[in-house]
């Protein structure tokens, strides 16, 4: 496999497991997946004021996105949330990205924003994936 997932000693342990400190990869393909956000196929928002119920779908939609190209949750080096409230992302959504990526925790960030393009988003996340 060309990535290696690290949480090296002698740096703090990563916030209630959520992701890796340090991702390596050597694959031959990346794929760069733009801010993914709570919609349905048909552009409806799906559990608006639900954060969980975003995240699952964000998910959801990551991994379509992944399948498009032949990959999978596992080839995802690094994701990018960004939340309105970090705390309700982290106690609510983090158990779900934690499901989603299981032992294959890529590297992250989480930024809290003011604002997303869409009223009723509460969550948005980005994904960088690698493939041979």
């Amino acid at each position: 496999m060309p990535i290696e997932r690290i949480n090296p000693d002698g740096m703090y342990k990563p916030n209630k497991n959520l992701y890796t400190q340090v991702v390596t990869s050597t694959g031959s393909k990346t794929i760069h997946i733009a801010g993914t956000v709570p919609f349905d196929k048909d552009g409806n928002v799906y559990g608006i004021d639900d954060v969980r119920l975003q995240v699952m779908k964000i998910l959801e939609n990551i991994k379509v996105s992944l399948n498009a190209v032949g990959a999978n949750p596992t080839h995802v080096v690094r994701i990018n949330v960004y939340a309105l409230d970090v705390e309700d992302y982290v106690q609510n959504g983090g158990p779900e990205v934690t499901k989603f990526f299981g032992k294959n925790k890529p590297a992250s960030t989480t930024i809290q924003v003011e604002r997303l393009v869409h009223p009723d988003w509460n969550i948005e996340i980005e994904a960088t994936a690698v493939i041979d």
